[in-house]
């Protein structure tokens, strides 16, 4: 925004945090740095293991005490785990609670929800009603003015077109994006 530095924010799950699933973050992050040289500063407060529950409790510490300009969240694939015992509108509601405080902080932040529904194997019967979950994120972004990014389109290509078989370069576990998946498809560099 006008030549001026920006804070970015990374707030999710393993997807995000982990040394072998977060290649895309990196990509992400050395893409902004290059092409704004000593504009960002960057933080990746995701942890592993945890869902919206987490995510709003450690709101304050994690995500605004870094004031950020531009959010990039998302939480619903670990809402929809059948452990945590969530209602598919728990998602939709935390995000929107995350954005009020974020823009009550700064309303001009950008904020950016990622989406992807297409598990495979345990990941997929673990995470029975991950598509309601998810759809209560696209009506709270809808809602607050949220960026979307939804990489369930492009996996759902790619499954449509070679079925499970063709997805699993793309998943290491069945959820967690490989290094193809942040190459080609995430982060596409």
């Amino acid at each position: 925004k006008k030549g001026e530095k920006q804070t970015v924010v990374f707030y999710g799950a393993s997807a995000a945090i982990n040394t072998s699933n977060r290649v895309w973050v990196d990509q992400l992050r050395t893409r902004l740095e290059r092409r704004f040289p000593e504009k960002i500063t960057f933080y990746n407060c995701s942890k592993s293991g945890i869902g919206s529950f987490w995510a709003t409790e450690n709101f304050k510490d994690s995500v605004l005490s870094r004031k950020p300009d531009l959010l990039i969240f998302g939480f619903s694939e670990n809402d929809a785990v059948t452990r945590f015992n969530n209602a598919p509108w728990y998602s939709g509601k935390c995000a929107e609670y995350m954005v009020d405080n974020l823009r009550a902080q700064n309303p001009d932040a950008t904020v950016l929800y990622i989406l992807s529904e297409r598990p495979l194997g345990q990941s997929a019967e673990t995470r029975p009603e991950l598509a309601a979950f998810n759809a209560s994120c696209r009506e709270a972004a809808k809602k607050k003015g949220i960026i979307l990014v939804d990489y369930s389109v492009e996996f759902n290509k790619i499954y449509d077109a070679g079925g499970e078989e063709a997805l699993k370069p793309y998943q290491r576990d069945g959820i967690l994006p490989t290094r193809k998946a942040a190459q080609e498809i995430l982060v596409p560099m």
